[in-house]
């Protein structure tokens, strides 16, 4: 069986094709394509046009065109929410909302105004914030683009978009329903929040239907199939979170198991039997039942060295910056005192409903690039530090943190150590892909039995 697994992030969509094979799963081929966000309006507004995503994708069939007749399921792995304001044909009305996005913190206010912090952390398990509640996005519709909001059949995810657009049903998993404010998260049933959503007069009827993250939304068009040249017309699998599913395919399954991914975003997953509410951090649905992820969000992790090359080193090249000056400037610093604090708010916070902005402190004449950077991994890493001393406060966690994604070296890792969490780090190679890829073999166990 071949399955193709699709990765929606945040800036590329990257593809795979699996073998599965003797319920192993092998990397046959695999493609990846960037594309640009849109950020604007002094940085609050971030979105990215459905039509990107769409174009990788076809972009991705045609690279790899030898395997598709082949292929036997379609599986998702996404960024979220990604969220979208769709037709009754699935066509989207305005460009997918980021969750770096901040246009609708007025709107996240008014939730926890009507509805009550500690209700909705009952309920939601989750502080509505700007970007990472779906909810607060479609209130920002319906106030700022009403004549949208009107003709909107069904507002979803990056995976509901796509699979509709493969497919014939809206749907969402619980792992990326999970932080809309308007899903039932602690319990978990995959059912929308009706009190929530009479509240604010939306209608049940415009939101996707739930459906466990490997189950399908239909067959492929065969229009599209014939496009692409999957002659199977495979199923389509609406998968999940693409940082859930890195986690499941790693192996994340016990209580107090932590997972750190560096990326464009810094995230720092702790697996959980039972949801811990705060308005410190979020909580995910695993896509296994019965468990949980504290999920802790620094919105520019790899995103903050990018900035920094970009500004202070741009003689650099990539390589002299990643393998050469950072590992100095960490080595530099690692065991000396700095005067030199960093913020890290780079692009806002999801924990907050102010536009919260990074700063530098504590600058001399004497301070030097080297204590610059020093200061602000330091800083992106004693924000992970203070999240998992609160997570431990509600259960032990394991002494062995699994580490994944590109933004992340042996110096960067002996600089968590210090200042992160003192204890043993294990490199796994990043897996969104291969989490989606396993839910698509979980399906099509289920059609064998």
């Amino acid at each position: 069986m071949k399955i193709l697994s699709v990765d929606i992030g945040t800036t590329a969509m990257k593809m795979g094709v699996f073998l599965e094979c003797q319920n192993n799963l092998n990397l046959l081929r695999q493609f990846s394509r960037e594309y640009p966000i849109n950020t604007y309006n002094d940085g609050l507004f971030s979105d990215i046009e459905q039509e990107k995503w769409q174009s990788a994708f076809a972009a991705g069939c045609k690279e790899m065109s030898d395997f598709m007749p082949e292929i036997d399921v379609i599986a998702f792995s996404g960024t979220t929410p990604g969220l979208t304001a769709m037709d009754r044909e699935g066509t989207a009305l305005y460009p997918a909302i980021l969750m770096l996005d901040q246009r609708s913190r007025p709107q996240a206010q008014r939730i926890i105004d009507s509805i009550g912090m500690q209700k909705l952390l009952n309920v939601t398990a989750n502080m509505p914030v700007a970007g990472g509640s779906s909810l607060a996005g479609i209130l920002w519709i319906k106030d700022n683009l009403p004549e949208i909001f009107k003709k909107t059949h069904v507002f979803g995810h990056s995976n509901t978009f796509m699979a509709r657009w493969l497919s014939d049903k809206f749907a969402m998993d619980p792992s990326s329903a999970s932080l809309t404010a308007m899903y039932n998260t602690v319990s978990n049933d995959r059912t929308w929040n009706k009190e929530i959503l009479d509240t604010f007069g939306i209608e049940i009827s415009r939101l996707p239907e739930l459906i466990p993250a490997y189950h399908t939304t239909g067959r492929m068009r065969a229009n599209l199939a014939n496009q692409f040249d999957l002659s199977k017309e495979p199923p389509v699998v609406i998968g999940g979170n693409d940082a859930v599913l890195a986690a499941y395919s790693v192996g994340i399954r016990q209580p107090g198991e932590i997972f750190n991914i560096n990326g464009t975003c810094e995230i720092t997953m702790v697996c959980l039997p039972k949801c811990f509410p705060s308005r410190n951090y979020n909580i995910r649905t695993h896509v296994l039942p019965e468990r949980w992820f504290s999920f802790y969000v620094m919105n520019a992790g790899g995103k903050a060295l990018e900035w920094f090359k970009s500004l202070f080193c741009s003689e650099m090249t990539d390589e002299k910056f990643y393998t050469d000056f950072i590992p100095r400037a960490i080595d530099l610093w690692l065991d000396r005192e700095s005067g030199v604090t960093y913020i890290p708010y780079l692009m806002g916070s999801r924990y907050s409903l102010e536009p919260l902005k990074a700063e530098f402190r504590g600058l001399t004449q004497e301070t030097s690039r080297e204590e610059l950077l020093a200061a602000l991994i330091r800083g992106l890493y004693a924000y992970q530090r203070e999240n998992l001393k609160e997570v431990s406060i509600e259960m032990p966690l394991a002494d062995e943190i699994l580490i994944s994604g590109g933004a992340v070296n042996e110096a960067l890792i002996r600089a968590k150590t210090r200042w992160m969490r003192n204890c043993s780090y294990r490199f796994e190679t990043e897996s969104s892909l291969k989490g989606a890829a396993m839910l698509g073999r979980k399906y099509l166990a289920g059609i064998v039995e």
